[in-house]
This record gives structure tokens, sequence and C-alpha cells, in this order.
């Protein structure tokens, strides 16, 4: 496959952006793919070629690209002129929306990025509990700022014990002192998590999760795993943030809190919220809810472009097409779909294999055994993966060649196109069986 524009923006965008990408992440060798185009499941790149989107905007995208009622929204704002700095009846539609498919949010913020809503919850919990020190999931990630980009997809040789992770900065230029003061703890290891959290309870401001550890795959949290968290912050005071920036809508209508049958404090939305477009949100408990409120000794909840009316527009288009659960439904069905064929051709295939996933989520690894650590998917084989994405990527497939990253499906990822991706999975995997380790 010839990429020769995409190469020639590369020479381009390389002399003014730094890496000639805005996102580390999009960052390939030897160069990046540049795109022009998206609809329900497909991108075209500049060199006209089409691929089967399997990243859907690191699922943000869960309806599908080009999405006509939230394009049609976002279209009609557009004319009104209504854009920022102002509150608008939008916004408070949509959070009126939120609130009611989101059973444990009793109110809702929105603002525009993962981490910024982070930096929200984490003073709003030093505000509420009058302590500094926060948690963290080892392999969890969080947004780039400093308390939270620890310990995530660390070195396994600098790492630790598995039942202590020690606190490892995620990028350079992180203040070292913040990075220490972050308690990491290790993903379902209950008795290790309880003890490391229980020598630090009195400094504790928020146990921060993910209750499925996304951007390592997918890696879901056992459920007894969580109720021991929501059990010690309830005794102890500690405020239990739920990150639902993925598992948001995807996992059920309500995410992962609904899913787990667990409330958190406080959590994060986004990503899905507003399918595509920038946003996210802070929910939770009205009590929690309040330490955001204008006032002296509250945490601040500002920002130029929070509620932006055109942003607004498309999360409210979203939840509508999100409301009646069907399209969460049909998502389950489909990623159930796909592992099991997965599993049958891994099989056949004789290839030590797992495809985890769930609500369009889905990754594979290449392991024995379930993974249900972050330290089990550092240790699966990445030659194994990379020859498996290879084929799919030669497929039509646009995928990751990291395999410790995801991939997502969304609602418009139809049967034609998942029996392609049945198909190219059975020859990846016979390619893999023929890798060496």
């Amino acid at each position: 496959m010839t990429t020769t524009q995409s190469h020639a923006l590369y020479e381009r965008a390389v002399r003014v952006t730094t890496a000639g990408v805005h996102s580390n992440s999009r960052a390939r060798k030897p160069y990046p793919l540049y795109f022009q185009r998206a609809d329900g499941p497909f991108v075209w790149d500049v060199d006209g070629h089409r691929y089967i989107d399997l990243g859907m905007g690191n699922g943000a995208i869960l309806l599908g690209h080009n999405h006509a009622a939230v394009q049609e929204a976002v279209a009609r704002t557009l004319q009104s002129g209504l854009t920022t700095g102002l509150e608008s009846e939008i916004a408070v539609r949509a959070a009126e929306l939120f609130v009611k498919l989101v059973p444990a949010a009793e109110q809702v913020r929105f603002t525009n990025t993962g981490t910024e809503a982070l930096l929200h919850v984490l003073q709003m919990a030093r505000a509420y509990t009058g302590r500094r020190k926060i948690a963290k999931v080892e392999g969890a990630y969080h947004g780039w700022a400093d308390p939270v980009f620890v310990s995530t997809w660390p070195n396994l040789a600098l790492a630790g014990p598995d039942g202590a992770p020690v606190a490892l900065p995620g990028t350079g230029g992180l203040d070292p002192k913040i990075v220490r003061e972050t308690l990491v703890l290790p993903l379902n290891d209950l008795a290790a998590t309880e003890a490391l959290l229980s020598q630090h309870a009195s400094e504790l401001a928020a146990i921060l999760v993910e209750p499925t550890l996304i951007d390592a795959g997918f890696i879901p949290a056992e459920r007894e795993y969580l109720l021991m968290l929501r059990d010690f912050a309830d005794k102890t005071g500690t405020v239990l943030v739920f990150d639902e920036l993925l598992t948001g809508f995807r996992l059920a209508l309500g995410g992962a809190q609904s899913y787990y049958n667990i409330q958190a404090d406080l959590a994060l939305f986004g990503k899905a919220l507003g399918n595509g477009y920038p946003v996210a949100a802070v929910a939770g408990k009205a009590a929690f809810m309040e330490q955001s409120a204008p006032g002296p000794g509250n945490a601040a909840f500002v920002g130029t472009f929070n509620g932006h009316a055109v942003v607004m527009a498309a999360v409210e288009a979203s939840l509508q097409e999100l409301a009646s659960g069907e399209a969460v439904a049909l998502l389950q069905t489909r990623t159930h779909a796909l592992i099991e064929a997965f599993a049958a051709s891994a099989k056949r295939h004789g290839v030590p294999a797992q495809m985890q996933g769930c609500g369009g989520h889905i990754h594979w690894y290449f392991t024995g055994e379930p993974v249900r650590t972050y330290r089990q998917a550092a240790r699966a084989s990445s030659q194994r993966y990379s020859a498996f994405v290879d084929v799919l990527a030669e497929s039509g497939f646009l995928v990751s060649p990291n395999y410790l990253l995801h991939h997502a499906i969304s609602v418009a990822h139809n049967d034609a196109t998942l029996e392609a991706l049945a198909e190219a999975m059975d020859r990846g995997l016979a390619a893999a069986a023929q890798t060496e380790e």
C-alpha cells in the first residue's frame, strides 16, 4: 500500500509540529497516516485508502463517524452563532438527560478533556477531606497531570514487588515529589491493596480507579475488589472516584457504576459522551459536587470552553441516541460474538491468546491465561501481537501497533465489517502461530 501523500504531509508537518502529530499516541513508524474523511465505521486517508476503523477516536465514537443526528444537532447550533463563554439551554438539557441516564449521578458539570475533569476531581476531593494524598491503580491512565501520570505502562524491571508497586513517573518532566506522594495499588489483589490503603488511611483524599483498565487493553476489575474500595472509602472518609472516561456508556448505559452496581462518590465521563466532540464531565453525589460551587474553601470549577454550546448539542444528540439502551445492548452482543470467534480460531491454530472486551471495547493478549493485572498484560507476547495486527492492517483495518493500548468498535460496525474482522483475526492468529516469542 502506497502512502505517498501521508509521507509528503509528514514532511511538511514535522517542520512546524513536533513529531508531525498533535498527540504522541498518533506517531507511527516510519511516519503517521493523515486522514481526510470518515463515515460510519470507515476512515479514508489522504492517499484515498479506506480503512475499517478499530480505534474510533480512542473509543469516543460509539455511534460511528459522521452520525446523522449528532451532525445535524451541531449544524443547527452553529447557525445560531452561540459558542462559548455563556450558559445555554442546550447545556441544561444535556445535563438533565445525563443525570436521567446515569443513576449514580445526582449532579454533573461539563468540561473539555479527561485531564481537566481529573484535576477538578482531585481538588474537590482535597477540599472535601482536608487531605492531600491520592491512590491509583498500577497501569491505569488518567491523563497527563503530575499526580496521576504515575505507574502508567511502567517498566516491570523497576516497578517493585507485585503486591507493593513502586510509584514511577509515566513521562519526563513530572515533579518527583508529587510522583512519590501517589500511592500505587495492584489491581485485583484485595489483600495487598487493603494493606497499602490502611497504611495511608489518614492521608488519603481520594482513591482513583478505572473500573476497567482500557488504556492497557481491556482488564476488568473484579467486583469484590471494587466493593472493598467502596467499603474502605466509607470507613475512612476517603472519596472514591471512578474514572469512567472510557467505561461510560459502553459497559452499560449508566457506565461501570451500573454494570457493577457499585456507586462511586465522584466519577469522570467523556469519550462516548459526545461521539467524538471534545467533552468531559464530572458527576456524582450532590454533597461532593457542591465542593466545586463558588464559595470560600471550595475547589474552583472554571473554563472558558466549559459547556461550549456546539459541543453540548453533540452531547444532547448522542445521549438521545443512547437513551433507549439499544445501542449499548447491540455493542455487547457484537463484542461477545467477536470474542467467541477469536477463541475458536485461537484454539484451532493452537495459539495461547485472549480476546477481552465489553461494550465495543476490545483487545487481544497473546498469553495463556485471562489477563487480570497490568503485569500479566505487559508480559504477554508483543511479537505474536505484532504478527497478528500486521495481518489485520494488511486486511484494511486501522489498528494500534502497541500491544498495551486498546481498540473499539461502534454501532456502525455492521455484520459485514465484523465478519471481515473475524476472518482477518483467523488469518492473524495463523501468522501468530508461526511467530517465535
